[in-house]
């Protein structure tokens, strides 16, 4: 049984280590692919804490601004253009060319239903990984 294995791997010893060579390419090219995707879907580091932001921000001299999509979650967690029907998270490349004159903002997705709107093509794609469709 062994001499028929060693006798076939020789006569096909070719074949063999073409099938392994593409694999391997396949593989890396499969590898270096997931490192060069970038992740939309991480959410920023924020401090909750206020007394913890403060000392921060003294520490720093006070000059420390906030990230800005931190802004949003001030106003709401949805955002939406009042010449559009669609809704949007704060950090969608859609929402951001949203002019501010123009964004109305909705604490959630049912409430941005309920005013007519709808999600837009990305919005489960770049929904966070803890989201759950309300």
């Amino acid at each position: 049984m062994l001499t028929k294995l060693i006798n076939f791997v020789k006569k096909n010893e070719p074949d063999i280590v073409l099938v392994i060579g593409i694999i391997l390419i396949a593989l890396i090219s499969f590898g270096a692919g997931r490192l060069t995707v970038f992740e939309s879907n991480k959410e920023p580091i924020s401090i909750q804490d206020p007394a913890t932001t403060a000392s921060i921000q003294q520490s720093l001299g006070a000059s420390v601004k906030e990230n800005n999509q931190s802004e949003p979650a001030k106003q709401g967690k949805f955002v939406g253009s009042i010449n559009s029907d669609k809704y949007h998270w704060p950090w969608c490349p859609s929402a951001k060319n949203i002019k501010p004159e123009n964004q109305i903002w909705f604490n959630s997705e049912a409430e941005a239903k309920a005013a007519g709107y709808k999600p837009d093509s990305n919005f489960y794609k770049l929904a966070p990984a803890d989201y759950r469709q309300e």
